[in-house]
Order: structure tokens, then sequence, then C-alpha cells
């Protein structure tokens, strides 16, 4: 009895090792090995890298019918933070090329009023900014250009280093 177990044991141990042998050397693979040719020693295929948002970065080498989601696919993927917003995912590849995944920025929503686009009913709606002054600020922006800092605005008629300070919570360039 005690010889049985064992053979069966052994046989499905083989068997499970064929099964996972077979379905392993089955998976569709888009890396292809560097392959030499005798008369011209020259690599076949694309080595490429990638950098930034996914999961395995480095060198690759793939087809040279690869397409950038197949580098994206033998990297892992993308992580959590890629911003794939300008990343063509459907370009060629082409040999030495790096292949970089961006993080998402992380943007604060504001409702803070750009003294550099606001409007005069924009600008009217900070504390103590009248119509008068607002168009100070905007008749400012018009003849010097874009404000660099907030406190440039203490250049304009009307706007004080008191008034700055009240409204400087509210504001931005």
């Amino acid at each position: 009895m005690k010889k049985t177990w064992h053979r069966v044991l052994i046989v499905v141990v083989i068997g499970v090792m064929i099964f996972i042998g077979f379905f392993m050397n089955t998976k569709e693979k888009t890396v292809v090995t560097p392959v030499f040719n005798e008369n011209n020693p020259v690599i076949t295929g694309v080595i490429v890298e990638i950098k930034g948002e996914v999961k395995k970065p480095g060198l690759y080498v793939l087809d040279s019918e690869s397409r950038v989601n197949d580098l994206v696919i033998l990297a892992g993927g993308f992580t959590g933070q890629a911003d794939t917003t300008n990343l063509n995912l459907a370009a060629k590849l082409s040999d030495g090329i790096v292949i970089y995944v961006n993080a998402k920025t992380k943007e604060k929503k504001t409702n803070k009023i750009s003294i550099n686009t606001a409007s005069i009913e924009e600008l009217m709606k900070l504390p103590n900014i009248g119509e008068s002054r607002a168009k100070n600020i905007i008749d400012y922006r018009n003849k010097y250009g874009k404000f660099n800092s907030l406190e440039d605005l203490v250049n304009v008629n009307g706007i004080s280093k008191n008034i700055l300070d009240q409204i400087k919570e509210f504001i931005c360039i």
C-alpha cells in the first residue's frame, strides 16, 4: 500500500510539473531574444527603456513591430500614480528610445482669484476692492504686463501694503 501511495504521489507531481511547464511555454511572449545573424552581427528587434510610473522600469528587447503598449505590459503595467494622458500607446517603438511615464500632478482646487486673469467683477469680490481699485489693477496689468508676485500689487494706484495683507489669502498669480 505504501509503494502505491508513493507512486501515485510521484505521478501527480510529475503531472503538475508537465502542466505548469506547458502553460509557461505557451504563454504569448512579446520579448524577443537578441538574434545575431552570422553574416551581419546586428540585433534584430528594438532595445528600448521605460522609466517612471511603471511597475518594472528597465531595458527591454522587443520585436521591431512592437508598440508602446507592448512595452508597458512587459514592464508590469502602470502604477496607480501614472498619468497616461500624453502617452501614445499605439506608437511604434524604435531602437534606442526611452519612454517616460509621468506621475499625476496633485493639483489643489483653489477658489483664489488670479490677479493676472481676473475680470473687474471678479476682482470686486475681494475685500476692500471696489470698481475703482479693480480697474486700476487691470489698467496696471495692461500697461506693465502680468504680475510676477502678489507683492507687485502695491505698485498699483490705490493698493497699499495694508490692503494687500487683507486680500493676500484670496488671490494668486
